[in-house]
């Protein structure tokens, strides 16, 4: 296998989809635990096909349901194209863990004079497959989702809810590193959330080792706030610099992703494109 790296900490999409392309057909092997072998990314050629996924109402989502918080679509500007970026974001057989191998925590805010009825969670994802398998608690593809409040550098807060449930995969028709985005999604929650500030993550799972697919990345995608939101923000504008990744895979324990000592490097990771759907009551 060869790779080919850009700047420090990155690799090309192409020389990753012909890998991983070459390991669905032939599943063996160990990755080398480093996450400079599985991104970020500097490679910013990105196809937009247009494809809306809005709702009536202010809807997010896809399939789109009533929108509280969404980070916004993927980022990509030819006037600051370094700050195309995504992060590990998964449990997989390529990044093993329990319950995730790897994760990004998104910061959201609910207002002080709302609560928040929690129904749906998504993030949306860069991969070379696109494909969830049975985990061992649901019959069908699942995610794990959790929020979580009082997430620090090195400390990881306190988990308020969290689950293993039935999650939907769809594209959104964009694709940078050559790789597709697609929008995991869980819906059917019941819980609330009071004002404050918490973190979110939505991981797809793929864990089945006899499902050669399940070797496969994906790339929490980037969202950046440069001369106004990114396209299709909603809610409470995601905090800057709020994010955080954890993996016990690549041996970091909630890393802030922004700055040149953060797990991207100072390459984009400001925000990220995820959201939460329901009813807010003030």
């Amino acid at each position: 296998m060869m790779k080919k790296a850009v700047c420090s900490i990155a690799m090309v999409g192409a020389m990753l989809l012909a890998v991983q392309s070459g390991l669905a057909q032939n599943y063996k092997g160990t990755p080398h635990p480093t996450i400079q072998d599985y991104g970020p990314f500097t490679d910013t050629k990105v196809q937009h096909n247009n494809i809306t996924r809005e709702g009536p109402g202010g809807g997010c989502g896809n399939p789109a349901a009533s929108c509280l918080f969404y980070g916004g679509d993927f980022h990509y500007n030819p006037l600051s194209a370094n700050v195309a970026n995504g992060l590990a974001n998964e449990a997989t057989t390529l990044i093993a863990g329990s319950p995730y191998g790897a994760a990004v925590w998104v910061p959201f805010t609910v207002p002080a004079s709302q609560t928040w009825a929690v129904t749906g969670l998504f993030s949306n994802n860069q991969s070379d497959y696109g494909v969830l398998d049975q985990s061992p608690l649901t019959p069908t593809a699942a995610a794990y989702w959790a929020i979580a409040e009082g997430i620090e550098a090195g400390q990881a807060g306190t988990v308020i809810a969290s689950g293993t449930a039935a999650a939907t995969i769809n594209p959104t028709g964009r694709s940078a590193f050559g790789l597709s985005e697609y929008t995991v999604e869980v819906q059917g929650l019941s819980f609330t959330l009071t004002g404050g500030s918490y973190s979110m993550i939505v991981i797809p799972l793929c864990t089945n080792t006899g499902n050669p697919y399940c070797f496969e990345t994906f790339f929490l995608s980037d969202v950046e706030y440069i001369n106004g939101p990114p396209k299709n923000a909603r809610g409470p504008a995601e905090p800057q610099d709020a994010a955080f990744f954890d993996s016990p895979f690549f041996f970091l324990t909630f890393d802030p992703t922004n700055g040149l000592l953060g797990a991207c490097a100072g390459i984009g990771c400001d925000s990220f494109s995820a959201g939460i759907q329901g009813t807010a009551t003030n």
